[in-house]
């Protein structure tokens, strides 16, 4: 009896108050996540469903972009919903869901990267833009840029087989997350410079393209109106890679 009462004082109304913040907290981040996948979905369906835009340079790299963030925010979500569930796995089937989310939020910069040269050689190579800029030559930048995120989740995957001493099919006793899967000091040091490396050469890339975009614009050969069009949308991706930049900070 002394226990269950000891029980009865410790559970106190502050704990029903924090469940129900926990429960408003997980509804006002699916709510929007649903809206904007529902958006990414139908986007993705139309730049598939008309011969111009599966042939156009812009719009495959547009897609590859939608595609990378349309997974990443379905495992993030996917990730959510477990560590609220109180759902434990092994480090295997954890690994397991982190590789792809890891992949998609590597892959992103880097595409927002090769987006900003495409309109940089557009507006300042006009004349041998359609010649260097094609159809496969986009879907080799598209390879290449998902073969940069995999090789990094490579290396990680690699590094904690041969540091990390624990069994893949132990059970974790908490949510699966990065932090508890790559334990180690030097996970983290990996992870720190690779994002620096990153961030530092993407942002490089997208202010050349919109330094070069801007010249043009002044240049009296150069079609005005794409050139303005096309640094407006450079700066969007530099605002893009920013955004990036803070969830990876506080992932």
């Amino acid at each position: 009896m002394q226990n269950q009462f000891q029980l009865q004082q410790n559970s106190s109304p502050s704990d029903g108050k924090e469940e129900d913040v926990e429960g408003y907290r997980v509804v006002f981040s699916i709510v929007p996540c649903v809206i904007f996948l529902y958006i990414n979905c139908v986007m993705l369906y139309t730049l598939r469903s008309k011969p111009v835009f599966r042939e156009t340079s812009r719009y495959l790299l547009l897609y590859n972009l939608l595609l990378a963030e349309t997974l990443q925010m379905v495992l993030s979500q996917l990730m959510l919903l477990l560590a609220y569930g109180l759902v434990f796995m092994t480090r295997l089937v954890c690994l397991l869901v982190l590789i792809p989310t890891i992949i998609t939020t590597v892959t992103s910069p880097f595409s927002l990267a090769v987006m900003s040269l495409e309109r940089y050689m557009a507006v300042c190579f006009p004349l041998r833009y359609a010649s260097i800029v094609t159809v496969p030559t986009t879907y080799g930048a598209i390879v290449v840029v998902w073969a940069i995120s995999n090789a990094n989740m490579l290396v990680r995957v690699i590094m904690l087989t041969d540091l990390d001493a624990r069994p893949f099919g132990q059970f974790m006793g908490v949510n699966c997350a990065k932090s508890n899967i790559f334990q180690l000091k030097i996970f983290s040091d990996f992870e720190s410079g690779f994002v620096c490396a990153e961030f530092v050469s993407v942002g490089l890339i997208i202010i050349f393209s919109y330094v070069g975009v801007m010249v043009a614009a002044k240049a009296a050969s150069t079609d005005k109106v794409s050139a303005n069009k096309a640094s407006k949308t450079v700066l969007l991706h530099m605002i893009q890679l920013s955004l990036s930049l803070s969830s990876t900070l506080v992932s």
